[in-house]
């Protein structure tokens, strides 16, 4: 049985959707007036004289000190995004010179990197960055106490964009100096080019590692090698977690180099400890933990060097030293051997993944258990996807993990999707059989057997089947992201009319608000006619279509507001409260005037809802940053505001306040991801 798409939202909701369609029927034929079809632009409206406002602009704190649910109006914000564009140096005109790929990339970051050797990173400003100057008024200390606070990866797609960009853009280090203001007339012409002259190139170091550190947790191997590929002489410090980048990343030779350098650094403390009778006992094991990695290393760089002797030496030194690793001594004796003489390393024997034993079995072409990739950090997970020792389907597992974790793209995924063998019948009965496995393979079947399909109404049907699953786990965006192309080629007609929002729903989360558009400006037309239906599909789209596209191309009217919310009301009251709610504080942070009866109307009882609040200490944070205007600061507390569970997991007033002040910094294409994915995750 091939399930409509309208059971994705449980199969519940089928006992609303008769009444809902019989209200919305009357709705078409009484209350649908040509001008209330969301046909007018913003321009042809005749809209309400505005009264000017008495009063001044309300403090972002109550008279108490205590943060207040919104931040300035749209006039305060407007200005204080305006301030901090100014700040962006604005892109070429030449369009093409903004997209920096493959070896232009690497040019243009090196040419960055020796005009300015006071910023560091791979996005550049007017392309895809944002400004050189955004981390400047925090302090380092700040910054990185913030850092360790913010959990990497999340499953919202919009957060880790905003975390990827902000931690790649190319810029100066925190130096906790407010930004110099451009206009001020006190300043004297060459302070900048002073200032660049006489940056702190150890703080710079500092800061940069603390973003590869951040950068190792999101997992994203391909982001961390052009970080890393780019990356001035002698920046890196000679630390564990940068040699294990370095070996991840393919660069054996730097791996070994800073080995070398890590070992004659420890002897020389180890010489001046003895010298000056320095009691080494405090350290403990974390300094004997070190030691050991920078000599495992030895060996094994040794053994690269094809000097099998100086790798056995250090096996025995490591012996010598009560070192109890086995699997280590078993991988890199397997090294030693000619490689006809070598047989088979059985990976079973370790019980986790490290850099070193996985680069090890990599060169030694041996297969990798999959239990292994269960357990193993989010970077090797990523690196295990194009490992070529791995079986197909163990990259299949590593390949779902890691891009369920942002670690890999849709694209790579959807290839990998398209390796996955079945046969006619399973094609035939994907939905069927999907419902009874809940494993990713089961997804990989939906995934081909819609992009097969010939005729739209079956692709609407099984992505239908695709949502469901999705829903469960709170994976909607990056299902809709995996499925981009599926869903572009559906055409809009009549007969798709009620899977209409869900495909437009899935556009929008994909990032198409463009095609999106389409599905939009379609119900409309049909609605326009006394389709109930279409009337049905127009009311869903609207609101999320309002949020995703600019401001202004889609109409927005008092009256369009009254015909939406009589189209709650076939739900229960708590329900079309918190619908209402939600929706009326992401409208108005975007700019959008909601009459205050609307508000007034939602004063009643409170109701329960399975979403929290920003903590009080963040939230705190927040306004502070904001008001200091240290940009990143703010970023990051935005993205430790929403949690590892995305925007979703928000009440309005804290998903409103999160939504303005991206837009205050200029994020505005963010803003409105965050705000979609919040409406999605409420079931709109």
């Amino acid at each position: 049985m091939i399930f409509p798409i309208l059971t994705m939202c449980g199969l519940k909701l089928q006992r609303h959707w008769a009444l809902r369609a019989g209200m919305l029927a009357v709705f078409a034929s009484t209350a649908l007036s040509p001008a209330l079809l969301f046909g007018q632009t913003a321009e042809q409206q005749v809209e309400r004289p505005v009264r000017e406002a008495e009063d001044q602009p309300r403090s972002i704190l109550f008279p108490s000190g205590v943060p207040g649910p919104y931040f300035p109006d749209d006039d305060e914000i407007a200005r204080a995004a305006e301030e901090r564009l100014a700040q962006t140096p604005e892109p070429p005109e030449n369009g093409d010179e903004n997209i920096f790929t493959g070896d232009i990339a690497v040019a243009k970051i090196e040419e960055m990197i020796e005009l300015d050797r006071s910023a560091y990173g791979t996005l550049m400003p007017g392309a895809g960055g944002l400004s050189k100057s955004i981390w400047q008024p925090s302090s380092f200390e700040k910054i990185e106490s913030l850092l360790k606070v913010l959990k990497l990866p999340t499953k919202s797609l919009a957060m880790d964009a905003i975390s990827q960009k902000l931690l790649l853009s190319f810029a100066s280090a925190p130096t906790g100096k407010a930004l110099v203001d451009l206009d001020d007339p006190q300043r004297e012409e060459d302070e900048f080019e002073r200032t660049d002259e006489q940056f702190d190139e150890a703080l710079l170091k500092r800061f940069i590692n603390l973003r590869l550190e951040k950068l190792i947790e999101r997992g994203n191997l391909t982001d961390l090698v052009g970080f890393l590929q780019n990356l001035p002489e002698d920046t890196l410090a000679p630390e564990q977690k940068n040699a294990e980048i370095l070996m991840l990343g393919g660069d054996l030779i730097g791996a070994c180099q800073m080995t070398q350098l890590a070992r004659t650094r420890s002897e020389e403390r180890s010489r001046l400890a003895s010298r000056f009778s320095v009691n080494r006992q405090d350290e403990g094991a974390e300094a004997s933990a070190e030691d050991v990695f920078w000599l495992k290393m030895l060996g094994f760089c040794r053994l690269l060097e094809e000097n099998n002797a100086g790798a056995q030496i250090v096996l025995d030194m490591l012996n010598e030293q009560g070192t109890s690793d086995y699997v280590f001594f078993d991988l890199l004796n397997k090294l030693m051997e000619a490689p006809e003489a070598r047989g088979a390393f059985m990976s079973s024997a370790i019980t986790s993944l490290d850099p070193l034993n996985y680069t090890i079995l990599t060169l030694l072409d041996q297969p990798i258990n999959a239990d292994l990739i269960e357990t193993s950090s989010p970077l090797i997970v990523s690196a295990l996807v194009i490992n070529p020792n791995l079986t197909a389907e163990n990259r299949f597992q590593a390949a779902v993990k890691s891009y369920n974790a942002g670690g890999i793209s849709a694209e790579i995924l959807g290839n990998i999707y398209d390796l996955q063998q079945f046969t006619e019948m399973e094609y035939s009965n994907a939905v069927r059989l999907a419902q009874f496995d809940n494993r990713p393979l089961a997804d990989a079947l939906l995934y081909q057997a819609a992009s097969r399909q010939q005729q739209d109404q079956d692709k609407a049907s099984i992505l239908g089947a695709i949502w469901q699953r999705a829903s469960k786990n709170n994976d909607l965006g990056r299902k809709a992201a995996l499925n981009r192309n599926t869903l572009r080629s559906i055409n809009p007609t009549s007969r798709l009319m009620n899977s209409a929002h869900h495909i437009a729903r899935g556009l929008l989360l994909a990032g198409d608000v463009e095609r999106a558009s389409q599905w939009y400006d379609f119900a409309r037309q049909s609605a326009a006619g006394g389709d109930a239906e279409a009337t049905r599909a127009l009311l869903n789209i609207w609101p999320l279509i309002t949020i995703a596209a600019d401001r202004g191309s889609i109409r927005w009217s008092e009256d369009i507001l009254n015909l939406w919310w009589n189209g709650q009301m076939v739900l229960a009251p708590e329900s079309r409260d918190s619908r209402a709610t939600l929706f009326y504080a992401i409208a108005e942070a975007f700019g959008h005037q909601v009459p205050e009866e609307k508000w007034t109307d939602l004063i009643s009882d409170s109701h329960a809802q399975n979403v929290g609040s920003i903590p009080l200490g963040v939230w705190r944070e927040m306004i502070r940053a904001v008001g200091e205007n240290k940009p990143a600061q703010s970023i990051i507390l935005s993205l430790i505001a929403m949690g590892p569970d995305g925007p979703g997991s928000l009440d309005a007033a804290g998903i409103s306040t999160v939504i303005r002040l991206l837009r205050s910094l200029g994020l505005e294409q963010e803003a409105r991801k965050v705000a979609i994915e919040a409406l999605v995750a409420n079931d709109f």
